[in-house]
């Protein structure tokens, strides 16, 4: 199960992937996305997002492929049965009204059975690339781990925004970001919050938060979690690395240095590519 606020309603909508385990179930593997109602109740709304798919999930996760600000979803296609045999899939949001598959065009279709996911900015170049965990149960269905470098889908803008919890917890785990950006002369808010990522699927406690085509961040509000601190920093320049620390009002630039990773013996080591 992994959650986040896919569509920026300010509720979070949450989905599951029903794995098989060698039995015959009558989803057939799909997953289930349920939109958060706001009152308490979720709504299941898997066909009218473009999911109605087979995809019989072992490890899922969200991250913004190509810094929209909309979060997409990779599933890792782990059912451990010999006859399940489907390719690792990712869907990439729509603007908040469903996903569009795109796993071909990313060319992250491969067949081994796919675990864990991993969204990062592994390479400190401002987009967000893939690990995944892969290999079946068994003996024989064994297979490297695969490392999905992102090449750059566009010209979005982003920020990557490390925060310091002082009164809250070191790591701001639990902590909420609001941006406000204006992007094609409206208004636009994004969320984020502080956490290591869902089930069977990770990321860093540093927010890589794309904001689409905006040239600069408005606002960025900071709810820090356990001292309820609220914090506004206005103005601030996309494309760099920051941290904050609470209770502080300075948003201070951190120079990271790019990184470039080798392919070295039989390490899977692919691009992805978009249209």
């Amino acid at each position: 199960i992994i959650a986040c606020d896919y569509s920026f309603k300010k509720t979070l909508a949450f989905t599951a992937g029903a794995e098989a385990m060698g039995k015959e179930l009558e989803s057939k593997g799909q997953p289930f996305l349920f939109r958060n109602n706001g009152n308490g109740t979720f709504k299941n709304i898997t066909n009218e997002a473009g999911l109605f798919k087979s995809v019989f999930a072992m490890g899922s996760s969200f991250g913004d492929i190509d810094n929209d600000g909309w979060l997409d979803m990779f599933f890792g296609t782990g059912n451990p049965n010999f006859d399940s045999l489907i390719p690792n899939r990712m869907f990439r949001n729509n603007g908040g009204k469903g996903f569009n598959e795109v796993t071909r065009s990313a060319r992250v279709g491969s067949l081994q059975k796919g675990h864990s996911v991993a969204f990062a900015d592994l390479d400190n170049d401002g987009d967000q690339d893939i690990y995944m965990d892969l290999g079946g149960a068994y003996e024989g269905d064994a297979f490297p781990s695969a490392l999905y470098m992102n090449p750059g889908q566009n010209k979005n803008n982003w920020i990557s925004i490390n925060l310091e919890g002082v009164q809250s917890n070191n790591a701001a785990i639990g902590s909420r970001l609001k941006l406000s950006v204006m992007e094609d002369g409206k208004m636009r808010y994004i969320y984020r919050d502080v956490n290591s990522g869902g089930s069977f699927g990770s990321a860093p406690f540093r927010r890589e938060i794309g904001i689409g085509a905006a040239t600069v961040i408005n606002e960025l509000e900071i709810k820090w979690h356990g001292s309820g601190l609220v914090q506004k920093f206005k103005n601030i320049k996309p494309n760099q690395f920051v941290k904050i620390t609470e209770g502080s009002n300075a948003v201070n630039t951190v120079n990271i240095k790019k990184l470039t990773f080798k392919k070295l013996g039989t390490t899977s080591h692919h691009h992805m590519a978009m249209k």
